[in-house]
């Protein structure tokens, strides 16, 4: 079988000048596609155009690439949502604005490095760290908004559930779905609280 084609970000860089983002969202990009199996030296170079020489000059190998990976993963998430809750104020505009950040995620990459995770012990530390984040992020989020504690907890673990079963549901996570399921989740925890939206 053929491997399928790939599309990575379009970058103002040629040949050789690849930086070490350009290799992850290429990587991002062969998850998405291709799974784990998909991150190899000679896939990611072709999909940056790019020599053998111009990856080990990034990383030693295809498995501290893996590792980079799946850091850099973690890491961009955590910004994100850092970012995010500096940014907004208002504590159920801020938990529209993170609920929508996770319809945005790159889901078809996240559900290879769940499938990943469940055959190699790095990735599922990783992917185990990432999840307990945004539990504890979005129920810390319910609980500026009004929500009780104990519920709030309750809400984030449902928030990151329902993320996950949303990317394994079809070959493509539907994301108007997604949305929609977190709108009801957060409607329905404001009016527990008796907080209209």
């Amino acid at each position: 079988m053929e491997p399928r084609a790939i599309s990575t970000p379009a970058r103002p860089l040629s040949g050789e000048a690849r930086s070490r983002l350009d290799y992850f969202d290429a990587g991002m990009a062969l998850l998405a596609v291709e799974g784990v199996g998909g991150l190899t030296i000679a896939r990611l170079c072709s999909a940056l155009g790019v020599t053998k020489g111009s990856f080990y000059h990034h990383f030693r190998g295809v498995e501290d690439f893996r590792t980079q990976l799946l850091t850099h993963w973690a890491e961009d998430g955590a910004r994100q949502v850092e970012a995010i809750s500096a940014a907004v104020d208002d504590p159920v505009r801020r938990l529209r604005v993170l609920l929508e950040a996770g319809v945005a995620l790159p889901h078809e990459a996240e559900a290879a490095i769940r499938a990943w995770s469940r055959r190699d012990h790095g990735a599922w530390l990783v992917r185990v760290a990432v999840d307990e984040a945004r539990e504890r992020i979005i129920g810390q989020a319910f609980v500026a908004a009004g929500i009780d504690p104990g519920q709030a907890e309750m809400y984030g673990r449902l928030a990151v559930a329902t993320l996950i079963g949303g990317q394994h549901r079809g070959e493509r996570t539907d994301r108007a779905g997604l949305r929609a399921m977190f709108a009801w989740m957060l409607q329905s925890a404001l009016e527990q609280a008796g907080r209209s939206s």
